[in-house]
C-alpha cells in the first residue's frame, strides 16, 4: 500500500524483553484474551492469563520453556502517518 493510502499509524509507546510467564492479567487482555466478567456466584468467568498459556502453546507448545519474549506497546492513530507528522509539527 503506498503511504499515502494508510488510514492507520502505530506509534511505538515502549520496547522491552521480558519472560513469557510474567504476562499480567492486563497485558493478556491487550493481547486480545476476553475481559473476565463477574458471574452472579462471585467467581471469575476466566483467568487471561491461563487462556492466554493455553492459546501459546497451541501454536508453540513453548510455554514451559519460559523464553525470553519482545514486548511491543504502542498506540493507534486512526489516521495517515503524514496527517498525524503534520498535526504534530503545527502544535
Amino acid at each position: 500500500m503506498p503511504r499515502w493510502a494508510s488510514r492507520l499509524t502505530l506509534e511505538i509507546t515502549d520496547v522491552r524483553v521480558e519472560r513469557l510467564q510474567g504476562i499480567s492479567e492486563l497485558d493478556a487482555i491487550h493481547e486480545g484474551i476476553a475481559v473476565p466478567e463477574r458471574l452472579p456466584c462471585g467467581a471469575w468467568s476466566h483467568d487471561a492469563v491461563q487462556e492466554f498459556c493455553e492459546l501459546w502453546d497451541s501454536i508453540y507448545s513453548n510455554w514451559d520453556a519460559n523464553p525470553w519474549v519482545w514486548v511491543v506497546e504502542f498506540k493507534a492513530h486512526h489516521c495517515n502517518v503524514d496527517a498525524l507528522l503534520r498535526e504534530r509539527e503545527a502544535a
